[in-house]
């Protein structure tokens, strides 16, 4: 890098002329400033529908004048000796002006990122961003793109991108079509609120409709004059030709150019990709390709611009490393052209070596995010959602009741409590104490507040980003300076000055190794870090030439055998920087790293550099992916109990000590989710509870209900309701009288009948159910005056289907017999598997109940904590614990198992022709006509394996007879099935041949006369 005074300069053929600068894109020699930043941001706040190219327009390297081209304007030309080939020049530009020109680039690197991550939000991220103020949707609601497991996703972001998109459209026109069209309007419509509505309640009516029509939906919106642009959401595959939907659009775009937006929504399809993209550029539109699979934006029409946009951006950057890097006497003998000039192939210059460090004072050393967690997290700070609400959460509870005589369970009191997901997966009821989690939002706040510090912390200056905190007091600093590392010194050398400047000072000593083939330390003892040392290192570092293979193992062994040498009282790390693989086997270097890194005190850490526009490199002669180096050298970090670092020319990729904190803050704002759900479960309990106490306020007041209630003319009134000591007389009284009532004598009356109680059903009761269920008890009186029973027979429990958790036997072998009698026995029914009787019983009801205030049956609601199936047309809970459901799985799982194999056997050999032979005496009638010519050859192959596969080896005694024109017999009696027999019967069977007409009844009749034969 050249000093103030000094310029870069580069000789080659002159120009015909230079491009004018833009004074107010870029910062010039007199000091001009320029707002590249502020500008495009400003811009995308006033136009969130705006595309990325006109974006660009505004934003891009041309327009702020940061283009190749605006650099090489800067340059100044002086006259150098003439060649043979023409007019030679050299171009001057001063290092401020580069300095400002590549620091402007970074931060349009930036903004072009953190648009990049603006369109990944939100609707955007699904959709794209929607241009026009007049919209026209066409939503694909085909089988296919509507299916079960897709219209839930698909209405949830149609709704998200109502709300977020359309709601700042002027005019809106909804359709969606699948074998028919459907549209929520008959024409465009002015948005406003109730508009929105009813398109939301639209998006939640969507249902599957057949096919996918889209050239007839293209007409119709075609067809709507009002519309400037046209959003198309497709996901499924149309029914017509493409070429035919192309070639309507190229015509209609002749005639109306509306602005076209195209979505290929989840969808994996190459031919709905190609659909997508060949329309947008038919019509000169923009296409969007989104993947719910991968959570990924796959392809957009806003995007790319962008991604070239970095590209263009990185190139200029790697121009400017490349005239950075250039000798003076280097560049004096360059004299190619202007566009034939590759920079990049330039070596590097070591950097002015008399340039002093800028030692920054010795501070405390700082510690790991994962240490500095355990006294600044949330479980430290005890912030954690379980342990605030533990006071306040009662576990449902369980018991035996014994005048029940069964388990009962406690009801939640839905007037006081919430049910809450416990971290265990339990259910618990939860006291929600508002002014609680009130407070405990407002700390939770701050625990994130502090955790954002640590991370902008980590990031605030160069050396933390690349090496991470050092945090130990004895540091080993290992470079990789193999020969692949030729083009990224520099990036080396700077990475080495900022640690020297800024982190090494707090340590107690140091020590730096360079490695390749060989292993070059700087001292061979650990020293100080003084301003004299680390001056004197950075002077040796500038002196290191980049040579040999990657010797990753020895360089590590170095450095273990001298921190053995060291005082076993600090502690001690190792930081390795290198740019790829080690020469020798990951895993035998991942291994010896274990090892020696097993007693505490020794931690070894690696930071990766990646040049993004170069590929990894492998030992073996073979390109990698940096992912793949990446994750050898993480396995490395972690097995020497350290951090691991990957970062990149353009900043961080991975870093552990950001993923520790990002994890810490997820789980803050997790517990933020679940406080606000808890929040508005509560308040939304206290809304309807006052909406229900105000409805009955107005029944009591009404003077017609008042009016209805009182008695009319002069019925008399009802008797007064009994009191607890009535009841238990009368039941006593009731219990001491027989059940059938005997006269003492002849002469005895019979007693007057009982008056009915007023307050009593008058309805018939069963006396068979009554004497069922009567239970015997006596009443007696307690000190306090209450009433108390002692039972002496008990309801009997009512029946409930349960499943119980035993093996299912299943026979092995195949038995001989029909698939009917088979199922008998092993059918589900027989296996006590049958899920309709599993969830037949009373409590499995999914009760409804009809709610007077909302004219409404309301469903039970907690209902969606067991699980549900519909059999028969009704819902029912299956209230069986996730063990035995999962044993009952296995079960079913065996079961179709051993289904699918007896399927198999009953579809092999003769039994896939003839079935299974049951009988033990059999006789085969064949039809041997003329019809029979073209499949006789196959039949005779079938008899034969029937022969040999069924009645021989089952030993069932058989004959056969042939017809046509006449009746043939191979046997006049049923014969063993021996071997001799049933090579005669083959034999026989292969002389058969087809001729004549049909004697069906002739045969019948003597295979009736073979059957009634007594055997031999």
């Amino acid at each position: 890098m050249a000093h103030s005074g000094q310029s870069f300069r580069s000789s080659k053929n002159k120009p015909s002329a230079t491009q004018p600068y833009n004074k107010g894109s870029l910062a010039s020699n007199g000091g001009e400033t320029c707002n590249v930043k502020s500008r495009p941001e400003q811009k995308e706040d006033v136009d969130d529908c705006q595309s990325s190219l006109d974006w660009l327009e505004e934003c891009g390297l041309d327009s702020c004048g940061l283009s190749l081209s605006h650099l090489f304007s800067h340059c100044s030309t002086t006259s150098s000796s003439p060649r043979g080939d023409g007019v030679c020049a050299q171009l001057e530009i001063d290092s401020e002006t580069l300095a400002d020109f590549e620091m402007q680039l970074y931060q349009a690197t930036d903004l072009y990122h953190s648009r990049i991550r603006w369109l990944s939000q939100g609707s955007r991220k699904m959709f794209g961003t929607v241009k026009g103020s007049r919209l026209g949707v066409l939503v694909d609601t085909s089988d296919e793109n509507c299916s079960e497991e897709r219209l839930e996703d698909l209405q949830h972001n149609l709704l998200r991108l109502i709300e977020e998109q359309f709601s700042m459209k002027k005019v809106l026109h909804l359709m969606s079509f699948g074998t028919e069209l459907s549209s929520l309007w008959t024409g465009p419509r002015d948005v406003t609120p109730l508009r929105l509505q009813e398109a939301q309640q639209w998006v939640l009516q969507l249902r599957p409709s057949g096919g996918c029509n889209l050239l007839h939906a293209l007409k119709r919106a075609w067809s709507q004059a009002q519309l400037d642009s046209l959003l198309i959401i497709l996901g499924s595959c149309p029914d017509q030709d493409p070429h035919n939907i192309l070639s309507y659009m190229a015509q209609e775009v002749q005639d109306k150019v509306p602005s076209v937006h195209v979505v290929a929504y989840n969808t994996c399809s190459p031919v709905v990709i190609e659909i997508v993209k060949n329309i947008a550029e038919v019509t000169e539109g923009r296409y969007h390709l989104f993947s719910a699979v991968l959570g990924v934006v796959d392809s957009s029409s806003d995007l790319e611009p962008l991604w070239n946009e970095i590209k263009s951006a990185r190139d200029v950057l790697h121009h400017i490393q490349s005239i950075r890097d250039m000798t003076a006497s280097a560049l004096s003998e360059i004299s190619t052209d202007l566009d034939s000039l590759s920079l990049s192939d330039l070596k590097s210059d070591p950097d002015d070596g008399s340039a002093a460090l800028c030692i920054q004072p010795p501070a405390p050393l700082p510690i790991t995010s994962a240490e500095w967690l355990k006294s600044n997290g949330l479980k430290a700070k005890k912030l954690s959602l379980y342990q605030v609400l533990a006071p306040n959460v009662y576990s449902p509870k369980e018991g035996f009741v014994p005048i029940l005589r069964k388990t009962v369970h406690s009801t939640v009191h839905e007037k006081a409590m919430v049910q809450f997901e416990w971290h265990d997966g339990t259910v618990k009821n939860v006291h929600v104490d508002l002014c609680l989690l009130r407070n405990y939002q407002k700390r939770l706040l701050e625990a994130e507040h502090v955790l954002e510090d640590r991370a902008a912390w980590l990031s605030s200056t160069g050396s933390r980003q690349i090496w991470g905190a050092v945090c130990e007091q004895q540091v080993q600093v290992l470079l990789d300076m193999s020969e692949m590392n030729s083009h990224s010194q520099l990036h080396i050398r700077h990475a080495v000055r900022l640690l020297l400047q800024e982190q090494l000072p707090n340590t107690h000593s140091f020590n730096v190794t360079a490695f390749g083939s060989d292993i070059k330390p700087w001292r061979e003892q650990m020293a100080p870090p003084t301003r004299e040392n680390l001056q004197d290192v950075w002077q040796w570092i500038q002196g290191l030439e980049c040579e040999g293979g990657r010797n990753m193992l020895a360089a590590i062994q170095h450095a273990a055998q001298a921190d053995s040498n060291s005082d076993s009282s600090l502690t001690r790390g190792v930081y390795l920087f290198t740019t790829g693989m080690p020469d020798q086997d990951p895993a035998a270097v991942s291994a010896y790293v274990s090892e020696i890194c097993s007693s505490p005190g020794l931690r070894i850490h690696v930071s990766l550099f990646a040049r993004e526009s170069e590929p990894a490199w492998h030992p073996t002669t073979r390109y990698v992916t940096w992912a793949e180096t990446a994750q050898v050298l993480r396995d490395l970090a972690h097995a020497g109990n350290g951090r691991f670092q990957w970062i990149t020319d353009t900043g961080i990729v991975e870093s552990d000590d950001v993923i520790a904190l990002i994890g810490e803050m997820e789980t803050a704002a997790n517990y933020w989710q679940k406080c606000c759900e808890l929040v508005d479960s509560l308040v939304q309990r206290s809304s309807n509870k006052t909406d229900a106490e105000e409805a009955q306020s107005q029944e009591c007041c009404s003077p017609a209900l008042c009016s209805e209630a009182w008695p009319q003319g002069h019925n008399k009134l009802p008797p007064p309701r009994p009191t607890r000591l009535s009841l238990g007389r009368t039941e006593s009284k009731e219990g001491k009288r027989s059940p059938t009532w005997r006269p003492s004598s002849g002469k005895a009356v019979i007693p007057p009948a009982h008056p009915v109680d007023s307050w009593k059903s008058a309805r018939p009761v069963n006396s068979a159910k009554q004497r069922k269920t009567k239970i015997s008890h006596s009443v007696f009186y307690l000190e306090d005056g209450n009433l108390g029973a002692v039972f002496k027979t008990y309801l009997k429990p009512k029946c409930v289907q349960k499943y119980t958790s035993t093996t299912v036997k299943l026979p092995k072998q195949e038995d001989l017999c029909s698939t009917k009698q088979w199922l008998k026995l092993f059918g589900i029914r027989s296996l006590k598997l049958d899920l309709h009787k599993l969830v037949s019983g009373p409590e499995c009801t999914h009760r409804k109940r009809l709610v007077r205030t909302v004219h409404k049956s309301v469903s039970a609601k907690y209902c969606a904590i067991f699980p549900s199936v519909q059999l028969n047309g009704s819902v029912r809970h299956l209230l069986v614990s996730p063990g035995k459901l999962k044993q009952y799985l296995i079960q079913t799982e065996k079961v179709l198992q051993r289904y699918a194999q007896r399927m198999q056997w009953l579809l092999s050999g003769s039994r896939r022709v003839f079935g299974c032979v049951l009988e033990m005496a059999v006789c085969v009638v064949l039809d041997v006509s003329g019809s029979m010519a073209p499949c006789l050859p196959e039949l005779q192959k079938e008899l034969a394996s029937l022969v040999w596969d069924q009645l021989h080896a089952n030993s069932v005694r058989f004959s056969m007879v042939a017809f046509a024109g006449e009746v043939r017999v191979w046997q006049a009696e049923l014969v063993e099935a021996s071997e001799e027999r049933c090579k005669e019967a083959v034999e026989w069977l292969g002389h058969l041949s087809t001729h004549g007409g049909t004697s069906s009844l002739q045969a019948l009749q003597h295979s009736q006369e073979v059957s009634e034969e007594p055997g031999p």
